[in-house]
């Protein structure tokens, strides 16, 4: 995905560039690897390749040829070269006797020795009946300034009966010898090769073959010259046989370099040639034009198949590469032809030379728009989109608890969030790219544009939330909120910036997602009016505090309240605090209103005491202030300067704020627990808490949400769980308050299932520090009365936490 993402939108600016460079080095690799094969086609490269593929094709020689050696140890054991013609006419009459088929010379008859001895040989030839083939080969000549060539051919007396054969060899412009011709023309006759006689093919005298090194030189039969005359070997083994007769003693010098086997004499290079017809591995020179041919189809392909599948043309290149090494292989072992291939591979690296350089310059340009931690598109990406076309929706989700989460993760957990939120995102944003253009946000646009079916994308990407993200062995609830926002503008930013204002205005309302209107701006707008009026509020009394009252199942009468604020501006009115109180959080400033709070609760508690006791009060505490220490201690000062029980005191704290402040939230709450006062799971069953877990926090009473006490009486499944929940509360020694009561029915069955304490609209709604002292403390209310009088007072209320 995170490549997919990157070509789409990080590569759209190198895409001309790239479109230019490719196929200008592609072209320049062409020319190069042309030129390589014009101007250098057997290059010292190219041997290293022939000789590895003939190693590789390694093979015995066919043992129709032997070699008769005029070695060190004949030239010991005879007289000093150049040897009287007899011996060679012994040889002659031994080999003939062995039955041997033809017998050919590698050595030079063109000079006459004694007449007895030319005479004894030529005798020996006649007896053969015309299996001698003598050498004949031309030679340059220096003379002074003129230049002409030698030709050599044996005496007259000695061709009389005799064949003639060429015995020419020319070496390569480095010196070695690796190919070998069919014939050459000497006395204005065309010779054949004693190569192809020895293997009884024929061919133009203008025509060479590349000479097989893949036959095996020690594989070929050799015998010592003097050993056949004194009669030492199996004359069986020579019967039907073809024999050349040469030099092999350094002292001749008659030695050529090959490429693979080294120095070796003459008559080796001869017999090796004869091997090579008898083998039918005298294959066509095709060069290095098919497989320049084939890997330029190779790499267009590959270079076609990388960019749709948006990889690495690692694996496409070494399989050209491959099958550029293969080939010639297999060409010369099934005898189909020779093929060079230095050409080919210049191409082909050439070729990835510029593809790699192409992927760094792309790579460059693709990290600046690609976050690192998911592999997504990021800010900029989004940001350099253009024309996304007028009524497209932009949705942007927001981690609303990010700061929490990450405080208590380190940064390698951290990503690991970051990337499983990303996954889960990719799953829901369908065929919309999806972007991380903030540290806890992300965005994707859609075409839809069905409002109904937008909030049902949204609603399904938030059910992915529903369970908690593994991280490091422990689980991790991320709330996410949506912002959606469309319009005809076609700015990319401008739409992303709008749908962040209405993410942040879903958190900021705890609710799943927002549309951004021009209300949303107005509220925005409110929201600095918040910030710039509420220490004014404070100090001129349009923030007060409220209580809805606490009425006990065991005692049958209202023994507490919950503290409530609320805010009036002599110009604008209420001022919710479903606005106001995330603002103040968002700020930092929740210290300040809840000291405020605390001190308000502290006075009216010590006053309804005064003539009703007990009578205690619940004071919520944002999860913000937890982690600071500093604002324990001021609290815990407030409420021992006061002089209240400070055992009156409940402490209520949202489940999931308990569970994503842990660590930091028990070192502040010890200090509640040392002074005396009580601690509240609020709002319990929405988080992902268990009792045993409540129980290590050392709670004395759950809160259950009112979303599972309203219809308590009609929906089995929220008899099931609050039942349930008190149950096991009571077994761990905590008391429980349902909230949210609103009729008798409701009543009676948490009366039923042994609810402690409950609260809500039936028993009372919120009323004035005032009103309550006189409705609650000064009489004795029985809910079965229900709400007997209609206090006029505004029912908009919010917990200060």
């Amino acid at each position: 995905m995170s490549f997919r993402s990157t070509l789409k939108n990080g590569l759209a600016r190198t895409g001309i560039s790239t479109r230019k460079a490719r196929p200008i080095a592609i072209g320049i690799s062409l020319i190069l690897a042309v030129l390589l094969g014009l101007y250098s086609p057997e290059g010292p490269v190219e041997q290293l390749f022939h000789n590895g593929r003939d190693t590789i094709n390694s093979k015995p020689a066919s043992g129709r040829i032997h070699i008769v050696e005029i070695d060190a140890k004949s030239l010991s054991a005879l007289d000093n070269w150049p040897w009287p013609r007899g011996y060679h006419a012994q040889l002659v009459d031994e080999l003939d006797k062995a039955g041997v088929a033809q017998i050919v010379f590698d050595v030079d008859f063109s000079s006459y020795s004694t007449r007895d001895g030319d005479e004894e040989f030529a005798a020996a030839i006649r007896r053969t009946g015309g299996k001698v083939v003598l050498p004949t080969f031309r030679q340059p000549q220096s003379t002074g300034k003129v230049q002409a060539d030698l030709e050599n051919l044996p005496i007259p007396m000695l061709r009389e009966n005799a064949f003639l054969g060429s015995v020419n060899v020319r070496p390569d412009a480095d010196g070695q010898v690796n190919n070998y011709p069919f014939g050459t023309v000497t006395d204005s006759t065309p010779r054949p090769s004693i190569g192809a006689l020895l293997g009884d093919v024929s061919g133009p005298v203008t025509k060479e073959f590349k000479i097989d090194q893949s036959i095996e030189i020690s594989s070929i039969p050799r015998h010592s010259f003097i050993d056949v005359l004194d009669g030492r070997i199996n004359r069986q083994d020579l019967n039907g046989k073809k024999v050349i007769v040469g030099a092999t003693a350094i002292e001749f010098g008659d030695r050529y370099a090959t490429s693979r086997f080294g120095v070796i004499p003459g008559v080796v290079v001869q017999a090796m040639a004869a091997e090579t017809l008898i083998a039918g591995t005298d294959l066509p020179e095709l060069g290095p034009w098919p497989m320049l041919v084939m890997t330029l189809l190779g790499v267009l392909l590959a270079i076609k198949w990388t960019d749709r599948r948006n990889t690495t043309g690692i694996v496409p290149s070494f399989l050209i590469a491959l099958a550029i090494l293969v080939l010639p292989l297999f060409a010369e072992r099934y005898k189909l032809a020779h093929l060079d291939v230095t050409p080919s591979l210049v191409l082909l690296a050439g070729s990835m030379a510029a593809q790699y350089v192409i992927g760094i310059t792309k790579q460059i340009s693709v990290e600046r728009r690609v976050d690192r931690a998911t592999g997504l598109p990021n800010l900029t990406a989004w940001q350099e989109q253009v024309g996304l076309g007028g009524g497209r929706v932009v949705i942007v989700a927001e981690i609303a608890n990010f700061g929490e989460i990450v405080a208590t993760l380190d940064r390698a957990e951290s990503t690991k969030l970051v990337r499983a939120v990303a996954d889960r995102l990719e799953l829901s944003s369908g065929p919309g790219e999806l972007y991380r253009i903030g540290r806890e946000r992300f965005c994707w646009q859609t075409e839809i544009q069905d409002s109904e079916a937008v909030e049902a994308t949204v609603e399904a990407s938030a059910s992915l939330f529903n369970t908690a993200i593994p991280v490091s062995g422990r689980s991790v609830r991320a709330t996410l909120c949506y912002g959606i926002a469309t319009g005809d503008i076609e700015d990319a930013e401008g739409l992303a910036n709008q749908a962040t204002l209405a993410a942040k205005r879903a958190g900021e309302l705890g609710k799943r997602l927002v549309w951004h209107s021009d209300r949303l701006a107005q509220v925005t707008d409110q929201s600095l009016f918040i910030l710039s009026e509420f220490e004014e509020a404070l100090m001129t009394g349009q923030i007060s505090v409220c209580y809805q009252p606490k009425y006990s199942l065991i005692d049958n009468r209202v023994n507490g309240a919950e503290a409530l604020v609320r805010w009036e501006h002599p110009e604008k009115g209420t001022v919710n605090p479903s606005l106001f109180v995330p603002v103040l959080e968002h700020e930092n400033l929740m210290e300040t209103l809840t000291l405020f709070v605390l001190r308000q609760v502290v006075e009216d508690v010590e006053r309804w005491n005064s003539v009703r006791n007990p009578m205690g009060c619940a004071v919520n505490i944002s999860a913000s202030l937890l982690s600071n220490p500093a604002f324990a201690k001021r609290a815990v000062s407030i409420i021992r300067e006061s002089g209240i029980d400070p055992s009156l005191l409940t402490i209520e704290l949202t489940e999931t704020a308990a569970l994503s402040s842990q660590e930091m939230a028990v070192s502040s709450l010890d200090q509640f627990k040392r002074l005396g006062a009580h601690l509240s799971i609020d709002d319990y069953g929405t988080g992902q808490s268990t009792l045993t877990y409540l129980k290590s926090f050392s709670a004395d009473e759950i809160k259950i949400d009112q979303s599972f006490v309203k219809l308590i009486a009609t929906d089995n499944a929220n008899k099931i769980m609050v039942r349930s929940s008190i149950e096991m509360a009571h077994a761990l020694g905590i008391k429980v308050v349902a909230e949210g009561v609103e009729d008798i029915a409701a009543l009676d069955v948490l009366r039923e299932f042994g609810c402690d304490t409950v609260q809500g609209w039936y028993i009372g709604k919120p009323v004035t520090r005032e009103m309550f002292m006189q409705r609650w403390c000064m009489q004795i209310f029985h809910p079965t009365d229900g709400i007997t009088a209609e206090i006029p007072y505004p029912t908009g209320h919010m917990r200060t936490g």
